[in-house]
C-alpha cells in the first residue's frame, strides 16, 4: 500500500509480462499553482470538490492496471497519508498503490531516471500526471497500442490526443503541432507553438529526411495533449542514457523522433472523448466548468466519486449535497455545485461556481464564476468575481475580489477591502526555494532577497487585523525572460483572444503568405504590415464579444446590451460591420455552449439564441445592404467556427431572424442571388436552399390567392 518499500530488481531480470503498470507523476515540477501548492500538493487540490488525484485513479480503475506507482517529490508524506486513508488502500481496490519517494527529482526526466534505477518497470506501462480529467475508453486506447506494437518492432510510445474545435476552452494551454503519417498516425515530428496571447507568428520546420517513405502526412494543431501515454520498458532507459532529456514532450518525444541513432517510433491515438490536464489556473477553471457542464459524462459530479459525497443533480447543471441550507430569497444560478453543511444567506447570488463544504455565504453576497473551497466564510454584501478562495479563509463584509484573484489557505481579510485584479495572497509567507528552479543557490538567493526572509503581512490588502502575505511569482520579475505566453498561463484571468486558437494559424504560415485581416477568433494575423495598424479592430473584436457574452450570461435587457456595445464602438471608432460580427460570434458561442453541454440540440439552440437576441441587429443594420452583410457574417462564422451540423444551425438562425421580422424576404432573395452559386459554401447551405425554395413557393401561393380574391371581388362588384 502507500509507503510500501520498493525492492529494486536487477535490470537483467526485467522481462515483459502481461501485468500492466501505471506511473503517475504527482508533481508538475512547476510553480504555476503557487501559492496554494506551497501548503498542499497540487494533485490533492480540489477540482469541483474532488481531489485532482481522484480523477486520475478513477480513470486507471477502468483499465487493466494492477499496480499504480505514485512518483512523489514535493509533499510526498501528505500524498502517502492521503492514499492510506482512501478507498484505494482497501483490499478490494482494483489495483495496488505504491508511493515512490523522489525528493531529488526536479523534472520528468529525473523521475524517469529514478524509476529506471529502482527497476520497478516490468512491461508496458501507463505514464500520466496526477491532474488528468478524462472519460477516455481505455480499452480502445490499449487495443490501438497493442496493434501498433505488433506491427512495428520499433514502437515505444502511444500518446493519447483529444480532438477539439478551435473554441474548446482547454485547447489554448500549451498548444503544439503534430505531423502524423496519415495512414497509421505515426508521429513524424512534434513542435510546441506559441500561445495565442503572444501574437507571435510561427512556422513548422521539419527535416525532409523524417518524411522519407511517407506517402501522405497531416499537420495537426487541433489536438489537446492530455499527457496520457502507454510506454514500453525502453522509455526509462532512454531517459537514463540521455541526461539532457528533462521534459516529456519538448525533449524526449522531439528528441526520439529526430534521432538518427534511436530510430524509435511514437504513435498517436486520436479520440473525440474528453481528455485534458489541469496544467494551470486557467485550465483548472475551464476543466471545472466542463466537468460541471457534464462534458465528461459518465464521469460526473453526481456519480459521487468520494465515499462520503451525496450530490444530486438538478436542472441547469446545479448540484447540491445533503445538508445544504439555502435562505428563501437567495438565488442559485446555473452551473453551480454546493457542498454539504454550507449555508447561503438572504438575497445572496451564486452563479457558475463551485462551493465547498462547511462554508458560510452572508446575506447579499454576490459570487460569480468562482471556486470557494471548504470551511470558508464570506461576509455580508461581499462580491467575488472569477476568483479562487482556498480553505479556511475568512472575508469580512463588503469585501470585493476582482477578476483573477487567488486567495490561499487561512487568509483573513477585513471589512470593506477591495483586492485588485489578479492578486495572489496566502495565509503564510512563501519562500522562493520550492524547487529553486531559477538558477540561484540558497546562499545567492538569501543574499539577493534578504527582505523576503521576514515578510510582512499585506495590511493594505487585508487590513490591520487581517492575515495574508502577497505572493509574487518569481517568473514575473522579468517579463522579458518569460516563456511565450507564460504570464497568461500562470494567472487565472484571461481574455477571449488568449483562449481561442485558430486552426489556420499554423498552416497559413507554412503554406503561403496570404494576406488577410484578423477575425475575432483568430490568434494572430499573417499580414506582413505593422500589426499596430489593426489594434483597434482587434481590441473591439475581443471586448465586443465579451460585452455581448456578458449580456447573454447575465440576461441583460436589449437596451442595456446595445448601449454598452455602442459605447465601445464609438470609443474605438469601428464600423457597424464589426459590431454585427462580434454579436454573431457571441451568439454562435452561446449556441455552441447549449450543444456542448447537451442542454439543447443544434436546431433548438440556434432558434432559442437568435430569437432572444436577434433583435439586437435592428440597431446594428439600417439598410438592405447591411442586412445582406449580416447574413454573410452568420454564414462565414458558422463555417469558420466549424460547428457540427453547421447547415442546421445556419438554417435555424436565419429562420429565427425571419420569424422575428428582422430579415425580410426581399433581403433573403438578394443575399441568395449572390451566394447560391458560390461553391465555397455548398456544404453549409443545403438546408438554406430548401428553405428559400419553400419561401418562394409560399410567396407564389400567397400571390395566387391574392389574385383570386381580387378577381372574385371584381366579379361581385360587376
Amino acid at each position: 500500500m502507500a509507503g510500501k518499500k520498493i525492492k529494486a530488481h536487477p535490470k537483467e531480470e526485467m522481462v515483459q509480462d502481461d501485468r500492466l503498470q501505471a506511473i503517475v507523476l504527482t508533481d508538475s515540477f512547476e510553480t504555476r499553482f503557487m501559492p496554494l501548492s506551497n501548503d498542499k500538493p497540487r494533485c490533492l487540490l480540489p477540482l469541483a470538490n474532488v481531489p485532482l488525484l481522484e480523477y486520475t485513479l478513477e480513470f486507471l480503475a477502468k483499465a487493466p492496471v494492477k499496480e499504480v506507482y505514485l512518483v512523489c517529490s514535493a509533499h510526498a508524506t501528505l500524498i502517502s497519508d492521503y492514499i492510506e486513508a482512501s478507498k484505494w488502500s482497501f483490499p478490494w481496490s482494483p489495483f495496488k498503490v505504491f508511493t515512490i519517494m523522489s525528493p531529488e527529482a526536479r523534472s520528468v526526466g529525473d523521475a524517469m531516471r529514478d524509476l529506471d534505477n529502482k527497476g520497478v518497470i516490468a512491461g508496458d506501462f501507463v505514464l500520466m500526471s496526477g491532474d488528468a480529467v478524462t472519460n477516455l475508453d481505455f480499452d480502445k486506447f490499449w487495443d490501438f497500442h497493442k496493434r501498433m506494437h505488433a506491427k512495428d518492432k520499433d514502437h515505444i510510445v502511444t500518446t493519447c490526443l483529444s480532438k477539439a474545435t478551435q473554441f474548446h476552452r482547454t485547447r489554448a494551454f500549451e498548444p503544439a503541432s503534430f505531423i502524423l503519417d496519415k495512414s497509421d498516425n505515426r508521429c513524424l515530428y512534434y513542435q510546441e507553438i506559441p500561445l495565442p496571447s503572444s501574437r507571435v507568428k510561427t512556422s513548422v520546420e521539419i527535416d525532409p529526411d523524417l518524411l522519407e517513405g511517407v506517402d501522405e502526412f497531416v499537420l495537426r494543431n487541433d489536438l489537446i495533449d492530455c499527457r496520457i501515454d502507454i510506454c514500453s520498458p525502453l522509455v526509462p532507459a532512454i531517459f537514463q542514457e540521455n541526461f539532457d532529456y528533462q521534459m516529456l514532450r519538448s525533449d524526449f518525444i522531439k528528441g526520439v523522433l529526430s534521432s538518427d541513432l534511436l530510430r524509435k517510433h511514437v504513435y498517436a491515438y486520436i479520440t473525440e472523448e474528453y481528455a485534458a490536464r489541469v496544467e494551470s489556473w486557467q485550465s483548472y477553471d475551464s476543466i471545472s466548468q466542463d466537468f460541471i457542464g457534464r462534458w465528461c459524462y459518465p464521469l460526473v459530479l453526481d456519480s459521487n466519486l468520494m465515499p462520503d459525497q451525496t450530490y444530486s443533480y438538478e436542472s441547469n447543471h446545479i448540484y447540491k449535497e445533503q445538508g445544504v441550507v439555502l435562505a428563501q430569497s437567495c438565488k442559485i444560478g446555473k452551473c453551480t455545485a454546493i457542498g454539504s453543511r454550507t449555508k447561503i444567506g438572504e438575497s445572496a447570488l451564486v452563479e457558475n461556481c463551485v462551493i465547498g463544504r462547511n462554508c458560510y455565504i452572508g446575506s447579499g453576497a454576490v459570487i460569480r464564476d468562482s471556486h470557494i473551497w471548504d470551511n470558508t466564510v464570506i461576509g455580508n454584501n461581499s462580491v467575488i468575481n472569477h476568483s479562487i478562495v482556498a480553505s479556511g479563509t475568512k472575508l469580512g463584509t463588503n469585501v470585493v475580489l476582482n477578476d483573477g484573484c487567488i486567495i490561499g489557505f487561512n487568509v483573513v481579510i477585513e471589512d470593506g477591502k477591495e483586492l485588485p485584479r489578479g492578486v495572489r495572497v496566502n495565509g503564510t509567507p512563501v519562500k522562493d526555494s520550492e524547487d529553486n528552479a531559477f538558477g540561484l543557490s540558497d546562499e545567492e538567493d538569501e543574499e539577493e532577497t534578504p527582505e523576503k526572509d521576514n515578510p510582512e503581512i499585506a495590511f493594505e490588502l487585508c487590513g490591520t487585523k487581517g492575515r495574508g502575505y502577497i505572493y509574487e511569482d518569481p517568473l514575473s520579475e522579468d517579463e522579458h525572460d518569460l516563456p511565450i505566453g507564460e504570464e497568461m498561463v500562470s494567472g487565472l484571468s484571461h481574455r477571449l483572444d488568449e483562449v481561442y486558437l485558430s486552426d489556420s494559424s499554423i498552416s497559413s504560415v507554412t503554406k503561403s503568405k496570404k494576406k488577410r485581416t484578423m477575425s475575432t477568433n483568430s490568434a494572430y494575423t499573417d499580414r506582413e504590415e505593422d500589426p499596430t495598424e489593426f489594434e483597434d479592430e482587434e481590441d473591439f473584436g475581443v471586448e465586443g464579444v465579451a460585452t455581448v457574452k456578458r449580456a447573454i450570461e447575465n440576461n441583460h435587457d436589449l437596451d442595456t446590451a446595445l448601449l454598452e456595445l455602442n459605447t465601445l464602438r464609438m470609443s474605438l471608432n469601428v464600423s457597424y460591420h464589426e459590431v454585427r460580427t462580434v454579436t454573431v460570434v457571441a451568439l454562435l458561442d452561446r449556441v455552441y455552449h447549449f450543444i456542448a453541454t447537451q442542454t439543447l440540440g443544434p436546431k433548438d439552440a440556434a432558434n432559442k439564441v437568435f430569437t432572444r437576441w436577434g433583435p439586437m441587429f435592428r440597431r446594428e443594420a439600417f439598410d438592405p445592404d447591411e442586412y445582406v452583410d449580416l447574413m454573410n457574417i452568420v454564414m462565414e462564422q458558422v463555417v469558420e467556427q466549424e460547428l457540427e451540423k453547421g447547415d442546421l444551425i445556419l438554417f435555424s438562425a436565419f429562420n429565427a431572424l425571419y420569424d422575428s421580422d428582422i430579415l425580410e424576404e426581399e433581403i433573403i432573395y438578394d443575399w441568395w442571388s449572390h451566394v447560391s452559386k458560390d461553391p465555397k459554401f455548398d456544404d453549409i447551405k443545403k438546408l438554406v436552399a430548401k428553405w428559400i425554395e419553400w419561401l418562394k413557393e409560399a410567396d407564389e401561393e400567397s400571390s395566387g390567392e391574392e389574385e383570386e380574391e381580387e378577381e372574385s371581388e371584381e366579379e361581385e362588384e360587376n
